[in-house]
């Protein structure tokens, strides 16, 4: 069934909201201002969704798409509006989304950063492969959309994936199911590791003779039941980076983030946010490599990282050694966990900053954890504005409110909002 719909404003998602008879219909690769034909696919009670059959009056937002495979890979999802408008309503997402499920009333929120690249901005990709055929999977679907290269990742890891894309089609490559290619920084080097259902065997190092930019990789055993393992890991494997004049190296498999320059700039608000004097104890939940934990650690009295990550423990302490930073430690531990048993010991909890930078499902807990023991600042860095809207709710709850609230564009072309919100406590 195909009708007619006007386009007002997008949802989290990246999504087109429109009213046909008054009820809501939410339509992929839309752009406000669009009048548009539409086949409902989806009826629901409180709304429907759509596809696109038809433009019959594209909005001044809309531009050509930069990529060939745009629509039918599901990487990107906003690369038919113009880089400002993008920003403009993520923005205005972030804002309406914290507002409403929120409740916070009265946030003072900063201007967006936007990205310095529109495109090649991704450090880090992983692609799949599947029958001879790589890239990524499908909008909406598994389905493997075999791509030439991408426009959002920096040029290295274009070549890399080049060359290891022809090994796979050309049948050399011993069977994976997935890879992922990541940038050092440091030497403009790549390095990548595969995940096979398989074993491992002699013919990994012979195919990746001559791979463009490549100086080591790792080939994981990673079967749908079970857990991973290394099993092969040969070369530099280590990924370097800078943040705030700090080196930053890490195994190829701990995670980082993708858009290394938007990177140091989220680590200047947070340091921002967090209105350090020298006096505090800064606790990092979700700590990472020490991304966080470091600079933060240069403008306080102690800065502790919570990590569950064993490997990314490890490389945190190496990496505050190599940086002659004398005043933090890194615990193994549920984030969780470690907050219940030990924020009631602080001394001193004014003087505590708790950091957090959960996984995208937020950390819905941390009210229950603070009950009776309340840092007096907050720092809450999140890639869901939804779950940083539920939690930032419970939190005031607890007596805190949000001080100022920035959006860091970390994605550009796609739906996806980095943020990172100040909270205090009231009183």
């Amino acid at each position: 069934m195909t009708k007619r719909v006007e386009i007002t404003s997008l949802a989290f998602g990246g999504k087109g909201i429109g009213r046909i008879d008054g009820k809501v219909v939410f339509v992929p690769y839309a752009a406000p201002g669009d009048i548009l034909d539409v086949e409902i696919v989806t009826e629901k009670k409180g709304f429907s969704e759509g596809v696109i059959e038809k433009i019959e009056k594209p909005s001044p937002l809309r531009i050509e798409p930069a990529c060939p495979c745009y629509g039918e890979c599901g990487g990107c999802n906003m690369q038919h509006m113009a880089y400002a408008h993008q920003l403009e309503w993520k923005q205005r997402i972030f804002e309406e989304t914290l507002k409403r499920i929120g409740k916070v009333e009265g946030i003072k929120f900063d201007e967006p950063l936007a990205s310095k690249k529109e495109f090649n901005y991704r450090a880090r990709a992983r692609f799949q492969a599947l029958m001879g055929r790589t890239g990524f999977f499908g909008a909406r679907s598994h389905r493997v959309v075999d791509v030439e290269s991408c426009p959002l990742l920096e040029p290295a890891v274009n070549e890399t994936y080049a060359d290891i894309r022809r090994v796979v089609a050309n049948g050399q490559m011993p069977p994976i199911h997935s890879f992922e290619v990541n940038l050092s920084e440091q030497d403009s080097m790549t390095v990548a590791v595969f995940h096979t259902d398989g074993k491992a065997d002699w013919s990994w190092s012979t195919a990746l003779q001559g791979i463009r930019h490549l100086k080591g990789f790792e080939v994981w055993l990673s079967p749908e039941k079970g857990r991973a393992r290394r099993l092969v890991s040969e070369g530099d494997t280590r990924v370097s980076y800078s943040v705030e004049g700090l080196g930053i190296s890490a195994g190829v498999s701990v995670f980082s983030q993708v858009n290394r320059g938007l990177n140091s700039e989220l680590v200047k608000k947070a340091v921002d946010l967090a209105r350090l004097t020298g006096k505090e104890t800064v606790i990092d939940l979700f700590s990472g490599v020490g991304n966080l934990t470091l600079p933060l650690a240069k403008g306080a009295r102690a800065s502790i990282g919570i990590e569950s990550n064993g490997e990314a423990v490890r490389e945190a302490q190496e990496n505050a050694v190599r940086n002659a930073i004398k005043n933090t430690e890194f615990h193994e531990a549920d984030a969780t966990a470690w907050l219940k048993q030990n924020l009631k010991n602080l001394e001193r909890e004014r003087d505590c900053v708790l950091v957090l930078d959960p996984p995208r499902g937020g950390e819905p807990d941390i009210a229950k954890s603070l009950s009776g023991t309340r840092p007096g600042r907050i720092v809450y860095i999140s890639c869901s504005p939804p779950t940083l809207a539920r939690d930032i709710s419970a939190l005031a709850g607890c007596g805190y409110r949000v001080s100022r609230a920035a959006l860091i564009d970390m994605f550009p072309q796609t739906y996806h909002i980095e943020s990172v919100v100040g909270l205090e406590l009231a009183g």
